[in-house]
């Protein structure tokens, strides 16, 4: 799908699994957003081939994590637990998809997997994954890196399960860019969400005039809606708020100017929240 559909526009949602706890609370979510727009799910596994080539160096050695001895990497090994992962994350989303009837799919490739992902969202609308896959930390990972600064569809980074009816943040400049951001923050919004509406503005005219703009086009929605007045966007500055606001999805437009993919990545790594990006 190009990248002008909406997420009113979701029929195919595709879902990065990796069996982390960050990928599985992204595929619960998926769940959620396919019964509501009665979109299909697909699945994707990337059994990394950085990993497999790493086993094939001569000497390479992996060193166990409580014993510190170090040991040959056998790849038949890697290979068989990359299977067995594999087959864990397709049998969850089986289990979650026929629970609630939803129409889903899944498959294992091989490959690089920044690249795979971008090549899998093709045909789909909204790309769902974790923050930060099995590297655990805080910081984002390289695969979620990737897919947020070269994805051509709308991404949603998880970095834990987020429930129906979560507060929401939106920033909102007037922009078309941010129009539609405003209406992807809509349509994930349950009535008893909060939406909270970063406004951004250069003077307090332009902030109540943006403002009126959001009440007009949120006037016949049943949605709790609270503004905050601000002059920047800086990456901090949006995950403190974000945190302040007990907000648990933050909605960012990335076609406005004024998000370079250095700010945005920033921003990711501060996050302790949802984001969706949307292009």
């Amino acid at each position: 799908m190009n990248s002008e559909n909406s997420i009113n526009d979701i029929r195919r949602i595709l879902i990065a699994l990796d069996a982390s706890p960050a990928s599985q609370a992204a595929l619960e979510l998926a769940a959620d957003l396919a019964i509501r727009y009665q979109a299909e799910l697909i699945g994707i596994y990337v059994e990394d081939i950085n990993l497999l080539r790493s086993a094939e160096i001569p000497f390479t050695q992996e060193v166990g994590f409580y014993s510190a001895s170090s040991r040959q990497i056998d790849i038949s090994h890697i290979e068989r637990e990359l299977r067995a992962h594999a087959r864990r994350v397709e049998q969850l989303l089986a289990s979650i998809a026929q629970r609630v009837n939803l129409r889903w799919s899944f498959r294992t490739v091989r490959g690089l997997i920044p690249g795979e992902l971008m090549s899998a969202a093709a045909d789909t609308d909204l790309i769902i994954l974790g923050k930060t896959g099995w590297s655990g930390g805080t910081r984002i990972g390289s695969t979620a890196r990737e897919v947020a600064v070269r994805s051509p569809i709308q991404s949603l980074i998880l970095v834990h399960k987020v429930c129906p009816g979560s507060p929401i943040m939106v920033v909102y400049d007037g922009s078309p860019a941010s129009q539609k951001a405003l209406i992807a923050a809509r349509r994930i919004s349950s009535p008893e969400s909060i939406l909270t509406i970063l406004v951004l503005a250069e003077t307090k005219g332009e902030a109540e005039q943006l403002q009126a703009q959001v009440q007009a086009r949120l006037q016949e929605d049943e949605i709790n809606v609270d503004f905050h007045w601000v002059t920047n966007i800086q990456g901090d500055r949006i995950s403190q708020l974000a945190l302040n606001s007990g907000c648990d999805i933050v909605v960012l437009l990335t076609k406005s100017g004024r998000f370079e993919a250095e700010n945005l990545v920033a921003m990711l790594d501060e996050a302790d929240c949802a984001v969706l990006l949307v292009r």
